[in-house]
């Protein structure tokens, strides 16, 4: 039976693949046999990485590889990897080895040791830059302050998941799904493990400015509805001020006859109002582009090549599918 797959999603990695499949490798041969399994998958890379991958894993028993067609970012792999799996519990992996494979065995234990449905890896200490970490921090402060809260502000990207919660997962099949959102709001028995993430020395982030920000709008709108519930309530603030400032004006005017502010009052709320309308409706526009994303029904991702898996795997995972993903090989 196997009692753990490892995942691991790659992006133009031709370089670093090789020694993190070394490292996984000794990883599992300190394990009982056939009992640990390897599923990587390329993200629709541009490089050699599906050539490496091809090479490496061919001909070893448990490791399965999967190759998409075109490049749907690192959660949308993940997902793709999980309904790969067929472990107990699910681990995920990142190719830099950023979060060490040292990990693998603590989170383990802390899911053994405290009965949890899943272990979150978090960051005591991040030797990525003062940018990184902050920007980091600032994210899952902001998803604290909507309610999605499980997740420390340190932040996490490497957990441990029982099959059960992998079904969950699983489950999903909106575009807009991250597994921040996911375990931040899920009801689950939530553990722990503290690590220092080391540098990744050499390596260029992919991680852009603009993908952190669709990152956080995907979180934030697909898993809290604090956005809209506080576009309401400010709304109603905004027409109660207006309300009590007109009975203000007008009991003025009754009393003493003096007119009301002129120029700069009227174009302070003019900006104030303008400003609120514009925010309002690109918040809902946001909303509304995600509603046609979901309409359209289009596949998560599409599989290009497979390589590993038994025939029998295969129809299993195909059905397991839950996404209507279209396999072409």
């Amino acid at each position: 039976m196997i009692s753990l797959s490892i995942v691991i999603a790659c992006y133009n990695e031709e370089q670093a693949l090789p020694a993190c499949i070394a490292g996984v490798e000794r990883y599992v041969a300190s394990k009982p046999a056939d009992s640990v399994e390897v599923v990587v998958v390329d993200d629709g890379s541009t490089d050699g990485t599906w050539r490496v991958m091809q090479r490496l894993i061919a001909g070893r028993p448990g490791w399965a590889g999967v190759r998409l067609i075109t490049n749907r970012g690192s959660h949308v792999a993940l997902r793709c990897a999980y309904r790969h799996t067929t472990g107990m519990r699910v681990v995920n992996l990142p190719v830099d080895l950023q979060d060490p494979i040292e990990n693998i065995d603590r989170l383990r234990s802390a899911m053994d040791d405290q009965g949890a449905d899943a272990v979150l890896a978090v960051r005591r200490s991040r030797d990525d830059g003062w940018y990184t970490e902050r920007m980091s921090r600032l994210y899952h402060s902001v998803l604290h302050l909507v309610n999605l809260r499980n997740v420390p502000v340190q932040g996490t990207s490497q957990f441990l998941l029982t099959r059960r919660v992998v079904q969950q997962i699983n489950a999903h099949n909106d575009q807009g799904f991250t597994f921040e959102g996911f375990l931040a709001s899920a009801p689950l028995k939530l553990a722990i493990v503290w690590y220092d993430r080391a540098a990744a020395i050499g390596r260029v982030s992919r991680w852009t400015f603009p993908r952190q920000v669709q990152h956080a709008l995907n979180t934030i709108l697909s898993f809290s509805n604090v956005p809209i519930r506080a576009l309401s309530v400010t709304g109603a603030t905004v027409a109660m001020t207006g309300l009590v400032y007109a009975a203000f004006v007008f009991i003025r005017f009754a009393l003493a006859g003096g007119g009301a502010a002129g120029w700069p009052s009227l174009m302070t709320v003019v900006l104030v109002l303008g400003g609120l309308n514009l925010l309002a409706l690109g918040l809902v526009g946001e909303y509304v582009w995600r509603i046609l994303d979901e309409s359209r029904r289009r596949p998560l991702y599409q599989v290009d090549e497979r390589i590993g898996f038994e025939e029998h795997q295969r129809t299993g995972v195909a059905a397991a599918m839950m996404d209507g993903s279209r396999l072409l090989d």
